[in-house]
């Protein structure tokens, strides 16, 4: 199982849209195969930091998700929109 932690910061002017490209996003991924979950969160003291936490069957899972169309095309509508953070990869510890 891999684990995966996006942050990003998001200008409050950017917000409704930034949002609206992450729901379609999710939509569209969470029908691929391998992916558990894929959810978008916001910090409750500061709805303009976002995490996005999703959670593959396998690397190999991740890997083609990064290269469907949807993907392509949310990050780059969402890099005129977000500062985002390094993703952080994890596998499961137990």
């Amino acid at each position: 199982m891999i684990s995966v932690l996006v942050g990003c910061s998001v200008a409050p002017g950017n917000l409704e849209e930034a949002l609206r490209v992450y729901r379609e996003l999710a939509a569209a991924t969470l029908k691929e195969s391998g992916c558990v979950s894929y959810e978008l969160l916001q910090l409750r003291d500061d709805p303009c930091e976002l995490m996005l936490a999703e959670r593959w069957l396998s690397q190999e899972h991740l890997d083609a998700h990064t290269r469907t169309d949807h993907f392509i095309e949310a990050m780059q509508k969402l890099e005129t929109l977000e500062t985002a953070a390094p993703a952080l990869i994890y596998t499961t510890a137990v």
